[in-house]
């Protein structure tokens, strides 16, 4: 009875040990196949396995020969599960028939041991084949994924041009924002070929400069994104009437700066009342409405250089919005006169270049407060100025009458003026006390480039200038010598007689040894026909700086001279 135990003790303990080699087995046929795995990626030549093929495969080589490699694993580990399947039957039928034989007489004792150890090895046989089952799904998965990403990479790489294309057409019609620049509070798309005005969202953006591009169309909600901006500029570009067709700048509350210089405007458009600068020259205006410049009660400056504006052409009424308008720029248009009605706030005028022939008491009846008039490049001359149009403008303090057709310097000049301008005229006499009703105001006096003699120059000319005058400009014209007026100014700094023909300077033609406490600091005399070694000694010995004495180089003296 002992000795069957023992038998039936060892068959369990044998069967046991089996079981353990059979689960050996499997799991050293799932190593060696993770080592063919290892190896199939080495000879497709991408090193280690990319954990879960999650990570991108790059490159359609690597990919072909990771799936061919994949394939060719998956079959050879398909060939060893079947194989270890094929071999575990037959140890198992082996072992049912080792079974049989020995344990022939204890069937009836052994029946319930053995349908346990049957149902537990068919258990671990499901669990096997479950795993391996898994496996397989994870290798296809593995394998749908890697395809999935192939197809991806080739989607992408045929989508990649077209993309392409598109930036760079947007940089030849849009211009890209990644072309702009931007610092603190200011954004610069300037001159990067934009044709269309995008939409940017920078709520603290200030400034933003879109100069020097092809710009045609203004969406109407297209500063929606940068409602701060006080600057804007939009010079030099395409804008015509119908890009601002649908007041564009209606919801830019806070714009003070506005440029839109050098563009198709045949009108003033639609702009917020905010704005204090407005510049639109070099369109192609033609007129001026009294509507025009309606709502802008805040513009402080107004330029309006280059069209073809003239005095026909603008409306008496069209600057009367403008009640505190200080400088406004007309240069270059086609004037012959004044414009009326210009506001009475205003303090600087320029109407350089145009073809004025004239001004009028009428049109300067209302300049109270104009500090700078500007009138180079004209036509002007004595006859064209009535008597007393200078003197309504009682706080002009620069004149510039500069490039005109003047013989004289005009008569009943504003008495505070500091600073008159008359270079590049025809002017070869000052009549006696021309200044002298100016109180002892004027301060540069610039008579360059004309045809002045000392013929034409009296004693008396520089009556009321001699104390007040600190820069006199007489260079390039006809002076034979020093003017001995020149001795008699009190506070003159700078004074230019170069480009004359001057060949004498006497002995107290420049400092007068009682004009004591000299401020002469320059003194130009190069480019006459001096004899420079003949100069008296003491001629100019009132120069506060001896280096701001020029004489050289002299034009030397001809027969003819």
């Amino acid at each position: 009875m002992e000795a069957e135990k023992e038998r039936e003790h060892q068959g369990v303990e044998f069967r046991k040990l089996e079981a353990g080699r059979r689960r050996r087995g499997a799991w050293g046929k799932r190593k060696h196949a993770a080592t063919v795995e290892a190896t199939a990626y080495r000879i497709a030549g991408l090193g280690q396995p990319l954990t879960g093929f999650r990570k991108r495969v790059k490159g359609e080589e690597e990919t072909s020969a990771l799936i061919a490699a994949l394939k060719e694993l998956h079959a050879d580990k398909q060939q060893l599960m079947d194989e270890g399947r094929a071999q575990e039957e037959e140890g198992e039928e082996e072992e049912d028939d080792d079974d049989d034989d020995d344990d022939d007489d204890d069937d009836d004792d052994d029946d319930d041991d053995e349908e346990e150890e049957e149902e537990e090895e068919e258990e671990e046989e499901e669990e096997e084949e479950e795993e391996e089952e898994e496996e397989e799904e994870e290798e296809e998965e593995e394998e749908e994924e890697v395809v999935e990403e192939e197809e991806e990479e080739e989607e992408e790489e045929a989508t990649e041009a077209p993309s392409n294309q598109t930036e760079t057409h947007s940089s030849t019609t849009e211009s890209p924002l990644s072309e702009c620049q931007t610092a603190d509070r200011e954004i610069s798309c300037r001159g990067v070929g934009m044709t269309l005005l995008p939409i940017i969202h920078n709520p603290l953006a200030t400034n933003l400069d879109m100069a020097e591009n092809n710009i045609r169309i203004v969406s109407p909600h297209v500063f929606s994104g940068v409602p701060n901006l006080d600057t804007l500029d939009l010079s030099k570009n395409k804008l015509d009437d119908e890009s601002f067709s649908q007041h564009p700048l209606s919801n830019l509350t806070f714009l003070k700066k506005l440029n839109l210089d050098g563009n198709q405007f045949t009108s003033i458009p639609a702009l917020p009342p905010s704005l204090e600068e407005l510049k639109i020259s070099n369109n192609k205006l033609s007129a001026l409405s009294p509507h025009s410049f309606k709502g802008l009660t805040n513009l402080l400056n107004l330029e309006l250089k280059e069209t073809t504006l003239h005095e026909g052409s603008v409306s008496p009424q069209a600057f009367r919005p403008l009640e505190r308008l200080l400088g406004l720029q007309l240069d270059n248009n086609r004037f012959r006169s004044l414009p009326l009605g210009l506001p009475p706030s205003l303090q600087e005028l320029a109407m350089n270049g145009n073809l004025i022939e004239e001004v009028t008491e009428e049109a300067v009846r209302g300049y109270v407060h104009l500090r700078v008039l500007e009138l180079s490049h004209n036509l002007l001359h004595e006859q064209g100025i009535t008597t007393h149009a200078w003197n309504h403008l009682k706080s002009l303090e620069a004149l510039d009458l500069s490039y005109n057709k003047f013989t004289s310097i005009p008569m009943n000049l504003p008495r505070r003026l500091h600073k008159l301008s008359l270079q590049h005229n025809n002017i070869s006499h000052i009549a006696a006390f021309t200044f002298r009703h100016m109180r002892s105001s004027l301060q540069s006096l610039l008579l360059s480039h004309n045809t002045l003699s000392n013929e034409g120059l009296e004693r008396v000319s520089f009556v009321g200038a001699y104390r007040s005058l600190g820069e006199l400009l007489l260079d390039n014209n006809r002076l034979g010598e020093v003017p001995r007026c020149v001795r008699q100014f009190k506070n003159l700094q700078v004074l230019r007689l170069d480009n004359n023909q001057i060949r004498l300077v006497r002995q107290w033609a420049v400092c007068h040894p009682r004009n004591s406490g000299s401020t002469l600091a320059s003194i130009h005399l190069e480019d006459n026909l001096l004899d420079v070694e003949r100069i008296p000694p003491n001629a100019f010995s009132c120069l506060t700086d001896a280096q701001g004495l020029v004489l050289y180089p002299q034009r030397r003296l001809s027969h003819d001279q």
